[in-house]
Order: C-alpha cells, then sequence, then structure tokens
C-alpha cells in the first residue's frame, strides 16, 4: 500500500525501503528511501481525527517555506514535496489524508535536556523560528487546533470537570484544585492582555518540545512538527519549551521530591531564546516573559486535572492515578518556579541587554 501511495508523489522512481521512523504518536510517519535518489523522504498519514483541516496545515507550511527559504539560515525547516499533479497532499480511497516532506540527513532528535548546550542551542532555535516568521501576519493564519492554548478555555473545561464530577473523584483532590484556582486570576492577566491588543499576536510554533528539533553535531539543525504553526503568542512557544526543558523529571514522576525546575537549563535556554526574539519583542511581552513557563505548566497542569476528573477519558492512561500525577508533577513545577522567580526575572533582563545574537 504504502508504494502506491508514494508512486503518487514519486511516478518513475522505484522504493527501496519504506519503514516507520520515530516516536510520534500522531500521525504515521515513515521514512523512505527511493533506488534512483541519494535522499531519503518522510512520509505520513495525518491523523485527521486531531487535524480536521489538513490542507489547512499544508497550506501553513507552504508559507512557512516561502518565507524561511529565502537566504541563507543555520537552521532549517524539512522541505514539502508535492505529488505528481501539483497538490500538497494525497487521499486514498479510504480517505487516508497522506503528504511527503524532505529528510534532514545527519541528525537526531533527544528526548531529555540533560546539558546546558542543548538547552541554549534549544532557545536558539525556536527564537530563530519565532524571528523567521516575524513578518507574517498572524491573523492571516489559522489555528490547527481551536483554542490549543487558551487558558480561558481550559479553565471553562476544568471548571466543568469539577461540576460534573463524572468519576466521583473530586473529594480526594480537593486541595490539587484548590492550588490551581488560587493562581486562576494571575495567570489570566496575560490572556487579558492579548485580547486588548497590547501583546501582539505572531505565528509561532506551538508545540516546542525539546524532541521537535533535530540537531547535527552540538547545533540544533532544523525546527520540525510544523503541524500546530499558527497564531499565537511568544509566551507560548518559550513557556512551553521550558516547561518541559527545564523539568528535572518526566511529566508523570511519581516521587515530587525528583521535581524541580532547573534554573541553570533556564537561564541556557532563555539566553538563546531571548538573544533571537529581543530585536522583535515590544516593552509589553518583556515586562511579563517570566510568567511564560508558569502560563504554561499551568494550561497542561489544569488540563490533566480535568480529565482525571472526567475519568481519563482524552489522554492515554498507564494507571488510574496517571492523570493526577500528570498534574501533581506540574503543581510541582509551579511552586518550584515560584521560589525562584526573582532570579528567573533577573536571567530575562540580562539576556535582553545582552548583544542580539
Amino acid at each position: 500500500m504504502l508504494q502506491n501511495i508514494i508512486k503518487h508523489f514519486f511516478p518513475h522512481s522505484a522504493v527501496t525501503e519504506a519503514k516507520p521512523y520515530g516516536n510520534g504518536h500522531i500521525n504515521n510517519t515513515y521514512k523512505v528511501d527511493l533506488r534512483d535518489e541519494n535522499k531519503s523522504y518522510i512520509l505520513q498519514r495525518i491523523n485527521t481525527d486531531v487535524f480536521k483541516d489538513p490542507q489547512g496545515i499544508c497550506d501553513t507550511h507552504d508559507r512557512l517555506q516561502d518565507e524561511l527559504f529565502k537566504g541563507q539560515h543555520p537552521i532549517t525547516i524539512a522541505e514539502l514535496i508535492p505529488t505528481a499533479d501539483g497538490k500538497k497532499l494525497y487521499t486514498d480511497h479510504e480517505g487516508g489524508v497522506w503528504r511527503i516532506t524532505s529528510f534532514i540527513e545527519d541528525s537526531y532528535t533527544i528526548d531529555v535536556v540533560e546539558a546546558d548546550w542543548q538547552a541554549f542551542e534549544a532557545g536558539n532555535a525556536f527564537g530563530w523560528f519565532a524571528k523567521a516568521c516575524d513578518k507574517l501576519d498572524a491573523n492571516t493564519f489559522k489555528e490547527s487546533i481551536k483554542d490549543f492554548h487558551r487558558l480561558s478555555f481550559r479553565l471553562c473545561q476544568l471548571n466543568e470537570a469539577i461540576e460534573a464530577n463524572k468519576a466521583g473523584r473530586l473529594e480526594s483532590i480537593k486541595e490539587i484544585v484548590q492550588f490551581y484556582k488560587d493562581r486562576e486570576a494571575s495567570v489570566s492577566a496575560i490572556e487579558r492582555l492579548v485580547d486588548e491588543g497590547k501583546i501582539p499576536l505572531r505565528v509561532v510554533h506551538n508545540d516546542t518540545k525539546i524532541n521537535n528539533l533535530l540537531f547535527r553535531d552540538k547545533n540544533a539543525a532544523a525546527v520540525i512538527d510544523l503541524d500546530t504553526v499558527g497564531p499565537g503568542i511568544l509566551y507560548y512557544d518559550y513557556g512551553d519549551a521550558l516547561r518541559t526543558s527545564a523539568s528535572t523529571a518526566p511529566e508523570d514522576e511519581k516521587d515530587l521530591t525528583k521535581v524541580h525546575f532547573n534554573i541553570d537549563a533556564f537561564r541556557a535556554f532563555t539566553k538563546g531564546y531571548i538573544g533571537q526574539v529581543k530585536t522583535i519583542v515590544s516593552e509589553d511581552e518583556e515586562e511579563l516573559f517570566y510568567m511564560a513557563p508558569m502560563l504554561m505548566t499551568y494550561i497542561m497542569g489544569i488540563r490533566f486535572l480535568a480529565d482525571y476528573l472526567n475519568g481519563d477519558v482524552y489522554y492515554k492512561v498507564a494507571h488510574k492515578e496517571h492523570n493526577i500525577d500528570r498534574s501533581k508533577v506540574q503543581k510541582k513545577l509551579i511552586e518550584s518556579m515560584e521560589q525562584q522567580v526573582e532570579e528567573m526575572k533577573q536571567i530575562i533582563i540580562d539576556a535582553l541587554k545582552a548583544i542580539p545574537v
């Protein structure tokens, strides 16, 4: 079947190998080698349950290429390969939607930041991406997943889950619910500023996990997984990257004594990220950058919490306490950030004052 799909992109090339590739959980991904080419390609079946407008995400990718392939850059994105008749996608007879992109050779991914240089390179790469997209009008881009990072939407989901208490679990976690409710007003300030136009809407990645970068040697080589790219704010990318990259423990760690916000990783990432975006940020954005990791950690914490209250209907779980364990880790990260907030502010101020990268 795969060979027939590939033929729609490369009608005159023989496939030597097409095998599953990577560890993504949303799209089905394959690495493709062709007999008459020295290059490899990535073939993906897009999960249309998650991405309901696959044409839209490919149109976004195409627009990014037009902007980011201008001139020479040390970091890149994968190139979208059209079908033989010039389309961005191929739909098979079962309704499966497929695309092919270029394969970034001699590269590797990492899942956990283990050294400061990795955090710096991650910040540098995601900052480069934001700066490179600065000329694009965010209002002309679609959200691939509606309200994905919108706090008021996630709070509404949490409040509905608390009210319904479908799984009968509320009584046992009232202290955790109260923790998040106590911080609702402070984290909501950012969304109000966005809605008032004081914090600008930009084209951002929206899913800045460290494994959405490719490295070559000790340098970030490419920003990948562009399906979530669209309108957002710099805080989404900066904050979510640090939520994952500066955590000292896995997202579902049961031993909370292992969970801390690594200020050294924060410093290294911030130096790389702010070094790239400092020439485009506004004064209003500068003021609340320190809140971004708390905002994104808070959003994930209440998403896990709501799913636990609803009976684990969204996230895959390995055991019945899995989602509340995840929410507790986010809670502990927020507490660790709060203890270091003054140092975080100073690190950002120092990065903003430094010579631009």
